[in-house]
């Protein structure tokens, strides 16, 4: 018996971090399951994002698409985000992870990019480490060997209705929205590709 075969993990309950991947402390582990593609919604989305404070001294966002005009006037500039479906191995649940991060999100284009090597980011899955705190903070993000996606994922999937589109107007994403189809991966299964 080995030292840490006695140890159980505990997952911090659903309601930690609603809907949202939060990235916390150290490694964050998961698995791209939208694509700008998918259909009736997409599962990529990317647009500009601010923040205000409500009547109650709240923050609240701001999203609108690249190229339209900002919903006001913010204290601090506004940021490219993108919002990404995602299956977030530490809460074992599909959630929505929004990178501001220009660091993360040049390096996941570059993943992509790298079409010989690794592509299509829905293949594999991504672990992102997070060190420090406040201005501190950095991010590494790290691409996993390509694997199958677990069936777990695969009927999280096929059960899933969200609309990230919701965002842009304020919305709840994971509201009255369609269920998300996956043609990509009957193509994807066809072609030999793994998701």
């Amino acid at each position: 018996m080995g030292f840490l075969d006695n140890i159980i993990e505990v997952k911090s309950p659903a309601s930690a971090s609603g809907n949202y991947m939060k990235l916390q402390p150290g490694a964050n582990q998961f698995r791209i399951i939208g694509s700008s593609d998918d259909k009736p919604n997409p599962g990529f989305i990317q647009g500009m994002l601010a923040w205000s404070e409500n009547k109650e001294g709240k923050r609240q966002p701001h999203r609108w698409r690249l190229g339209d005009k900002a919903p006001g006037t913010f204290k601090e500039s506004p940021k490219e985000f993108f919002a990404i479906l995602v299956w977030n191995y530490k809460e074992s649940r599909i959630q929505i992870l929004e990178l501001t991060q220009q660091g993360l999100k040049r390096e996941l284009m570059a993943l992509f990019c790298d079409k010989e090597d690794w592509g299509d980011p829905r293949r594999y899955d991504i672990l992102i480490t997070r060190s420090g705190e406040g201005l501190e903070t950095s991010y590494a993000m790290t691409p996993k060997p390509p694997k199958p996606r677990a069936d777990e994922i695969n009927e999280a999937v096929k059960n899933l209705k969200a609309n990230l589109t919701a965002l842009y107007d304020g919305g709840d994403p994971f509201g009255d929205a369609p269920a998300v189809q996956e043609p990509v991966q009957e193509k994807a299964a066809e072609e030999g590709d793994i998701y």
